[in-house]
């Protein structure tokens, strides 16, 4: 059940973003969001990380509980646009449904998030982290 529900909580993650105006505002249209990042990618983008899922089961149903790495990358002088995208991000997905396809959802919360300057000394690097409850 992990990886299927892991690719169906991806695929959700990324049809909300794509389909949000406000981020598609931030990060172009169609929206950049990237499971493989391109060679040479425009910038701002961002990109669907790690997932580490936890199974949990009840006499009824299998559950699983995940945690989505979602990365957003910047070239903005500063961490000012990728704040931004960050927050759009987090209005269109913390305790917001998602049309998890196979699953039932039950929650998508955000968890953790950080911007800081990447080492190539040109990008600005934002993590957020969601936890994605569904059960079948």
């Amino acid at each position: 059940m992990s990886g299927d529900s892991q690719w169906a909580v991806q695929q959700a993650i990324f049809a909300k973003l794509g389909a949000d105006a406000a981020v598609k505002a931030l990060i172009g249209d169609p929206a950049r969001i990237y499971d493989h990042i391109p060679d040479a990618p425009t910038f701002p983008y961002v990109g669907i990380g790690e997932a580490f899922s936890d199974q949990f089961d009840t006499k009824s149903w299998d559950g699983m509980d995940q945690d989505v790495v979602l990365h957003v990358w910047s070239r903005y002088r500063g961490k000012k646009e990728a704040k931004q995208i960050m927050g759009a991000i987090h209005d269109a997905l913390n305790k917001q449904p998602l049309t998890v396809t196979g699953h039932n959802f039950v929650l998508c919360q955000f968890t953790f998030g950080q911007v800081f300057d990447d080492p190539d000394g040109l990008s600005r690097h934002g993590v957020a982290r969601y936890r994605v409850v569904t059960h079948e």
